[in-house]
């Protein structure tokens, strides 16, 4: 059994509890043991980074400390918060003042950044750790083909050289299901999560120009693997039809939704029934 920190953030809980509990379940199934980390505070991404950006590497930092103390690596389900924890970890592996700086604001709780411990999102860890391999043993119900666009999100992918994360891991991890990975031109466009905020309009816009290239390629389904990006691409698909008169009913699921189900988990196990557009047609592709 390899153990890793669980650090949940903020999200998944509150609009998410559905990929919480795939993911735990998957974990499981690849006897992987996520420890939930205690005492550790919200990310800050991306509010607090953009008007203090030291409180922001401050409580990236004490998280890392926190989880240097145990030894084992940090696993994330939001990309959000990995985005922040691999920023934050770069910068303090790279620059000498800035790790002195914060560690003597840490050293108030006896903490201590030494970069011992690594943050990872929880497909990564599935992908490298696991492996495509020993993940495609424990696949009994496989997906019949389906077609899955993939929305990457922007804090997994960027920047390259600090994530470290390659969109060819998240498209095997997709067909190891036994779906079918479909291209789409908007692949790398921002789903307007963070825009939401400031203005309704655009967000709404990006959301719909996501779906509607992904259902005019041949998407059946989509997946994600952040919360926020999950929420906008679901959600807003319910205003498109006052917004644009247009209907899309396009089921997106998380990553470990669609694995749990190639694992032979039934829809309350991966929690379909939360989706807000209904995700229960995918039942339709799984193979006897």
């Amino acid at each position: 059994m390899v153990t890793y920190n669980l650090y949940i953030g903020c999200s998944v809980p509150v609009n998410y509890p559905n990929y919480e509990s795939a993911m735990i379940k998957v974990a499981q199934a690849y006897d992987m043991e996520l420890i939930y980390m205690e005492g550790v505070a919200c990310c800050g991404s991306p509010n607090l980074r953009a008007f203090d950006h030291t409180g922001w590497m401050t409580v990236n930092a004490r998280t890392l400390a926190i989880a240097d103390k145990t030894g084992y690596d940090i696993v994330t389900p939001c990309n959000g918060c990995f985005g922040s924890l691999k920023d934050v970890h770069h910068v303090l592996m790279h620059d000498d003042e800035e790790r002195e700086k914060i560690n003597k604001i840490l050293k108030k709780e006896n903490l201590e950044f030494t970069g011992v411990a690594k943050p990872r999102h929880f497909v990564e860890v599935l992908y490298h750790d696991i492996g495509i391999d020993e993940i495609k043993k424990k696949i009994t119900k496989p997906l019949d083909g389906v077609g899955i666009a993939i929305h990457y999100g922007c804090h997994l992918l960027r920047p390259g050289d600090v994530t470290e994360f390659k969109p060819e891991y998240l498209q095997e991890l997709v067909k190891v299901t036994g779906a079918t990975v479909i291209d789409y031109p908007l692949w790398k466009q921002c789903c307007g999560a963070t825009v939401l905020p400031v203005n309704e309009d655009i967000a709404i816009r990006l959301a719909r120009d996501k779906v509607k290239s992904m259902k005019e390629s041949g998407a059946v389904f989509a997946t994600v693997v952040c919360p926020a990006c999950g929420n906008q691409l679901d959600l807003q698909q319910l205003g498109l039809k006052e917004s644009y008169g247009e209907v899309y009913n396009l089921p997106v699921l998380v990553y470990p939704q669609i694995l749990g189900l190639a694992l032979g988990m039934d829809e309350e196990e991966v929690g379909l029934g939360m989706n807000r557009v209904p995700a229960d047609p995918i039942l339709e592709h799984l193979s006897d």
